[in-house]
């Protein structure tokens, strides 16, 4: 494993990873930094170190739960005057709260991430995020797309329990109303905490997925993901649902295969992580030097 830090006036990544808080409102068992007893980070040195950066990037706003934090929508707001693409990373429970959900988007939040692990079925969050949540998420959901935010909603499929989650989630979203969006499957991840049983291999993905949208696999396959027009180095897969879709328009799906052996991932050079120390580290790599936490 090849690890190293940049200063912030050399980052070459372009999106980087803030984790505002260890602290969390679940204790999903899929969690890449299990550890709590970390301190919130800094958020003058955020942007200290985020304003030395030599072009502007993607910052992925995450946690734990970044909701935790009271002091959210400040942050999104001083992100953005930094001249940063904001992206809020959560699992949406606060956002159940209609005026939470649009003081974000005042603050100048444009793009929401949501972990939708059960689709609409409480026995799926039981069992992936030890609670019965659904109403919440749902609502959540339905807020998002009330004050006019940018929607992605990820969904880890575990063998043998939300194997049927695809179809459901079409399904929720033709129920919502939801024609734009971009909607991320993926497998457990042997990465921080994780639940230890039969996974779906990366090919079993795409062929579970392709049936239930009632697409072909060689469709998706066609579909490569790349970034800044090179090939990704994932084994991912991100198309429209209709041919001839613009970005953002209509529904994307991605398909991103974490299966890859004892330590996945490594090798990003386009994800980074905010050290403990406000340098910039590859994203994989400082996660498995830090054990779930730093």
């Amino acid at each position: 494993m090849k690890y190293f830090e940049l200063e912030p006036e050399k980052n070459t990544f372009s999106e980087v990873v803030a984790d505002l808080t260890h602290r969390c409102n679940m204790k999903c068992k899929n969690c890449y930094i299990p550890n709590r007893d970390v301190p919130d980070m800094d958020v003058d040195k955020l942007i200290e170190c985020i304003s030395k950066f030599p072009k502007k990037i993607t910052m992925r706003l995450i946690g734990a739960e970044p909701t935790m934090r009271r002091d959210l929508p400040e942050i999104i707001e001083r992100v953005k005057k930094t001249g940063h693409r904001a992206i809020l990373l959560t699992n949406g429970l606060r956002l159940s709260n209609l005026q939470y959900a649009q003081s974000l988007k005042d603050a100048g939040l444009r793009h929401c991430y949501i972990s939708l692990n059960g689709v609409d079925n409480d026995d799926w969050y039981e069992e992936i995020d030890e609670l019965r949540c659904s109403t919440k998420k749902i609502m959540a959901l339905e807020n998002m797309h009330k004050v006019g935010l940018m929607i992605d909603v990820g969904c880890i499929l575990v063998k043998g329990c939300n194997d049927d989650a695809p179809a459901r989630m079409i399904n929720l979203m033709n129920q919502k109303k939801i024609s734009n969006c971009v909607i991320r499957f993926k497998n457990i991840g042997n990465i921080g905490r994780h639940m230890e049983q039969q996974n779906w291999t990366g090919e079993e993905l795409i062929d579970n997925i392709a049936q239930q949208l009632d697409i072909s696999s060689e469709y998706i396959r066609s579909w490569k993901e790349k970034v800044d027009g090179k090939t990704s180095e994932y084994d991912s897969f991100y198309f429209p649902m209709k041919q001839n879709q613009r970005p953002r328009r209509g529904r994307w799906i991605k398909i991103a295969n974490w299966n890859n052996g004892d330590k996945p991932l490594l090798g990003s050079t386009r994800r980074g992580r905010i050290t403990e120390d406000f340098q910039v580290a590859p994203f994989f790599e400082h996660v498995v030097m830090n054990e779930g936490g730093y």
